[in-house]
């Protein structure tokens, strides 16, 4: 279905919150995002990652939770979005879209290498703020924005240090409206990297806080890359090591996730918009109030059942990216643009289109080195087939 869910969702329940509407939170995403569920704030040098508390309306084995592990996951269609969860759940949860809202919240402290040393787990109000990534861009030397930064960087070093891999391939946001497609390379920027470093340490801290508790937990692991490059600088580098990436799992029992570099790690930020990471918070609430939280058996189930949904989820989504490409392309005619040759397989080569993140194969000489930069004018499409043909010139 197309549809939101049509479930009800209860009254959220009357229980004490830490109050820290006292100190300045935001919520830094993509400009025109409509479920904001995490945000960021600076306490000296705690990091406090806010994250929408779902889970205090959806309990398990609602209604709204068994649509939510149904679905798996938003639906994100550059035409639409479908939600996973009923639309009262953005409205009432979503952060900074009333003056107040209610969070749960993850407090941390790194150490000097950037390790969370102290990890506070709590249902909160917020006050919250709603800002691009562009105008956190342009606020990088302000408080508390150069602090969340520096922190980010220290965090991304221990990473590093850890034989986390780091990817940087182009990447696009994509909008369908009225039929019309627009599509804009998504630029590289350090608040990006503040953002994604700050999901991450709040992560690995739940999932430390959930092995400290004994609380199952749905943890994310990836078997480590034997790529001797981690973080490689050329377009065509990071197509080939992204080929060797072994897909990420869920999993009821805690192991390293090699990409991330990490021992231990969960998705917590995104309960809005993913299901795994709602169970998350179902079980670090249940916890939080002293009831029994689901058993392993459980979350097996639902690792299970999340990730069937998702497997569909996610072919949609390419399905449909690949199809509004093309339309964007019958609408552009006379299209000229940039290609990079990422990849040879003689007489063809892997060409990459970073303005619209999209990959061809074209004919190419045999001394057309990697990484080579080529002129390519659109030729022809065959939108049943998701078939577009370019040449080079």
């Amino acid at each position: 279905t197309l549809a939101a869910p049509a479930v009800a969702l209860p009254e959220l329940p009357d229980e004490e919150r830490l109050d820290l509407t006292g100190l300045p939170a935001f919520a830094i995403d993509d400009e025109g995002n409509l479920d904001p569920d995490d945000a960021l704030s600076l306490d000296g040098d705690r990091l406090w990652v806010h994250v929408a508390d779902v889970a205090a309306l959806v309990r398990p084995g609602s209604p709204a939770d068994l649509e939510a592990r149904a679905r798996g996951a938003t639906l994100y269609l550059p035409e639409t979005a479908v939600p996973m969860l009923p639309d009262a759940a953005v409205d009432r949860m979503g952060l900074g879209l009333a003056d107040v809202s209610p969070a749960l919240s993850f407090g941390l402290k790194l150490d000097a290498s950037g390790v969370a040393s102290e990890v506070e787990v709590a249902p909160s109000w917020v006050r919250v703020r709603r800002l691009s990534y562009e105008e956190v861009e342009a606020r990088l030397d302000e408080a508390p924005f150069r602090g969340l930064h520096e922190l980010a960087q220290r965090h991304r070093a221990r990473r590093r240090a850890m034989g986390a891999i780091f990817i940087d391939l182009p990447e696009v946001k994509m909008q369908v409206t009225a039929g019309r497609v627009e599509i804009k390379p998504l630029a590289r920027l350090r608040s990006r990297m503040l953002v994604t470093e700050a999901m991450v340490m709040a992560g690995e801290a739940a999932a430390r806080f959930a092995l400290e508790k004994g609380l199952p937990f749905p943890f994310t692991t990836q078997d480590p890359s034997d790529a001797a490059d981690r973080e490689p600088a050329g377009l065509a580098a990071m197509h080939a090591l992204r080929r060797t990436l072994r897909p990420r799992q869920y999993s009821s029992q805690p192991g390293p996730h090699g990409g991330l570099g990490l021992d231990v790690y969960a998705q917590v930020t995104s309960p809005l918009r993913r299901y795994l990471d709602l169970v998350a918070h179902q079980q670090l609430r249940a916890f939080l109030r002293g009831d029994d939280p689901l058993d392993a058996q459980a979350i097996i189930e639902r690792v299970g059942a999340a990730e069937a949904a998702a497997q569909g989820i996610r072919r949609a989504e390419r399905l449909s990216r690949e199809h509004w490409t093309l339309v964007y392309l019958q609408q552009h005619p006379g299209w000229r643009g940039e290609g990079v040759l990422v990849e040879k397989r003689l007489p063809r080569g892997v060409v990459l289109i970073p303005a619209l993140a999209l990959e061809t194969r074209l004919k190419v000489a045999d001394d057309v080195a990697l990484d080579s930069r080529m002129p390519l004018r659109l030729t022809g499409i065959d939108l049943p087939e998701r078939a577009v043909f370019f040449r080079v010139g």
